[in-house]
């Protein structure tokens, strides 16, 4: 494959030659035939050692890497009331429905005792646990969905619950 550069030259250089030829330029010196063929080589062997030019191979993109997991407290079996952890930042309320205000947040990784539980079937999983807290925070209701319940379900009470909204609530 020749190279553009090449080509260009090779035809400016027959121009040349053929306006030599017809007497055009007649005001310029004429080329012997020696320098003709002189050019003529240094073109040829130009374009034998042209090369192709070719891009650069594109750099692949670096592979997302999984950072393993860092040790983390899982709470185990022990005497005493069931836990939960929450699984994600999630509300504690002052009742078992999102009827009731809110009094804290439950954070991800925060742990409470679970003292007592309200199903409520309107929710899906349908329990509510009512908890102590084990970190800060103020203790009330967390939704099951938003948390990890470790320990015994069967021990846990239940809790009836008047559904009387408060008025910090409505």
């Amino acid at each position: 494959m020749m190279s553009r550069k090449v080509f260009l030259g090779i035809l400016v250089l027959l121009t040349s030659l053929t306006g030599a030829c017809t007497g055009i330029g007649a005001g310029t010196a004429t080329r012997s035939a020696e320098d003709v063929l002189a050019t003529a080589e240094t073109l040829a062997d130009l374009t034998r050692a042209a090369t192709v030019q070719t891009l650069p191979p594109t750099p692949e993109p670096p592979t997302a890497t999984a950072t393993p997991p860092g040790p983390t407290a899982t709470p185990t079996a022990t005497e005493g009331p069931p836990v939960v952890e929450a699984d994600y930042n999630a509300y504690v309320r002052e009742g078992p429905d999102e009827s009731f205000a809110f009094v804290d947040y439950f954070l991800e990784g925060q742990q409470g005792e679970v003292i007592g539980r309200f199903e409520n079937t309107e929710y899906n999983p349908p329990t509510w646990w009512y908890i102590r807290r084990i970190d800060q925070g103020k203790d009330g209701w967390v939704w099951s969905g938003a948390v990890t319940f470790y320990g015994e379900e069967s021990g846990v009470p239940v809790i009836s619950v008047d559904f009387t909204p408060s008025p910090e609530s409505q």
